[in-house]
């Protein structure tokens, strides 16, 4: 039996039934489906495990994948509780070949992440120019300021062309867990952008500029 601190109680304790083990070794064919709130305590008993043991090929069968809007699901259903997603983030890690998984003491298991997994849906603003400070609200209600920890990044989108922005909630450079900001509020970033450098726009925070983009000449 594995305890960890669950956001909204003392303790919560994970335990694995029989017939949630052998679904996981048989490639979960056997796996109930879920919805809602069963989904996620089938996700939890999914994660539970007897004690500490070493990683095996088993690790990387379990069917839980946060979607490109931040939804989390298991076995294609959302799991319903924003608690229980709350606390499988305190768990998640991603290696460095970019895969991610939930990791606990006694279990470990690969999940699938479509894009990023938060998503930037809040946008506050204190300050002007170099002293300014953008700090986001993410999906599961976590808050980070962009600044040397929390940077902002954007790449395009090899298939729209689009500018694809994100913003690191929390890991190590190499192998951050980050958010995807969404449309409205990179727009909005885009309104309050500044000149940079060699054509580029971008904006203050924390004392550090974060290029946007550039803008074309005629």
């Amino acid at each position: 039996m594995l305890s960890m601190r669950h956001p909204d109680r003392e303790t919560q304790s994970w335990m694995v039934p029989a017939t949630m083990m052998e679904s996981k070794q048989n490639g979960h064919t056997n796996a109930p489906q879920a919805d809602g709130a069963t989904g996620a305590d089938a996700a939890l008993k999914a994660l539970a495990g007897s004690g500490p043991r070493a990683p095996s090929a088993e690790d990387e069968a379990y069917p839980i994948t946060i979607r490109a809007d931040g939804t989390w699901t298991y076995h294609g259903s959302p799991i319903g509780r924003l608690p229980m997603v709350k606390l499988f983030s305190t768990v998640l890690r991603r290696d460095e070949g970019g895969d991610y998984w939930l990791i606990t003491p006694a279990e470990r298991g690969r999940i699938h992440v479509e894009d990023a997994p938060f998503v930037a849906v809040g946008l506050s603003v204190t300050g002007e120019g170099r002293d300014q400070a953008l700090s986001f609200i993410t999906n599961l209600e976590a808050e980070v300021t962009a600044g040397p920890d929390h940077p902002i990044r954007v790449v395009t989108d090899p298939a729209t062309s689009e500018p694809r922005p994100y913003i690191r909630v929390k890991g190590p450079a190499e192998t951050p867990l980050e958010a995807r900001i969404n449309r409205a509020i990179f727009y909005d970033l885009v309104e309050r952008a500044e000149p940079g450098d060699a054509g580029e726009i971008g904006v203050w925070s924390q004392g550090m500029f974060f290029p946007l983009g550039r803008v074309d000449g005629d």
